[in-house]
């Protein structure tokens, strides 16, 4: 388990993707608030082409934050598009040596990945661009990175929904960067795992593609339990499918004897609710919410 953040501690904003197109600072005020101190990467603000800067200065904003031993947690700008390219140059050796938490969703969710596979937790959250959307995602952020273990969230679908719990750790993200990472250093892991899934802006022919990607390489076939998030603004664009969204992410799990949670509240909508990555987790999965709680590894194994 990652040691809870206190007042008093530094936190670093770094852009590893897209370039901002608002300002952060009401963020930086709420982040501020909870008694941390906040520093930006040099190149936070910048812009370069579609990113916020060139890689090699991502990259270098990103390493500085790793490396400083001051940083006791790295939420990032935002998301969009860029982290993968710079990735793979990443020096994580002081990152394994001394884990520090790590916020972030959408095109982080690369970055998350990665971070399962060195078995160092991070959080699927709101990043500088999103907090202050939504207080009840902030807060519940606030507390995960201060230590609260326990949490429970009302779900907004209750139908295919099945019930149970589990213990396991959760991973996933994005769809289209869990898709992207198959065959690369951060590919995702999901043996045994509970998988948390999200999307934005895609067509119902895309999703099923990526999807299907994901069986035939096998990554459901041993999970534990899926919790399906926000799927933003996808669309059957020119009406093909008879089948609803939900029909066709639920037949790719048809197959599994386990747990199965539609409707959780977190990805692209206003409300993302914190989820802690690779962490084992008790997950109990109700008609109506989701239970989760956090355990020691240690004593969980």
């Amino acid at each position: 388990m990652l040691v809870p953040l206190s007042v008093g501690d530094q936190v670093a904003v770094v852009a590893t993707a897209k370039r901002l197109e608002k300002s952060i600072e009401p963020a930086l005020k709420i982040i501020e608030s909870w008694g941390l101190k906040v520093t930006c990467g040099k190149y936070v603000t910048g812009a370069n082409e579609y990113w916020a800067a060139t890689d090699s200065e991502r990259l270098a904003d990103l390493q500085w934050a790793i490396d400083n031993p001051e940083i006791k947690a790295i939420i990032f700008a935002r998301g969009g598009y860029g982290t993968t390219r710079i990735l793979d140059q990443v020096d994580f050796s002081a990152f394994k040596k001394n884990p520090k938490w790590t916020v972030g969703f959408s095109d982080l969710t690369s970055f998350l990945l990665q971070t399962g596979n060195l078995n160092v937790p991070s959080v699927h959250g709101p990043m500088a661009y999103t907090i202050g959307n939504e207080g009840e995602s902030d807060d519940l952020l606030k507390d995960l990175l201060f230590g609260t273990s326990n949490f429970e969230m009302a779900i907004s679908e209750n139908s295919g929904t099945r019930i149970g719990s589990v213990e396991g750790e959760i991973t996933g993200g994005n769809l289209s960067l869990i898709y992207e990472s198959i065959g690369a250093k951060n590919e995702i892991d999901t043996n045994e795992k509970i998988l948390f899934l999200e999307e934005i802006g895609e067509d119902f022919y895309s999703v099923d593609r990526m999807l299907n990607k994901l069986k035939r390489v096998g990554k459901f076939e041993h999970l534990k339990a899926v919790l399906a998030g926000d799927f933003t603004n996808v669309k059957d664009s020119n009406g093909y499918f008879n089948r609803t969204l939900k029909e066709i992410i639920g037949s790719y799990f048809e197959h599994l004897n386990c747990p199965i949670a539609f409707g959780f509240p977190g990805g692209h909508e206003k409300k993302n609710i914190p989820l802690l990555f690779h962490q084992r987790a008790s997950v109990e999965i109700g008609n109506e919410k989701v239970s989760i709680q956090y355990l020691d590894n240690e004593t969980g194994q």
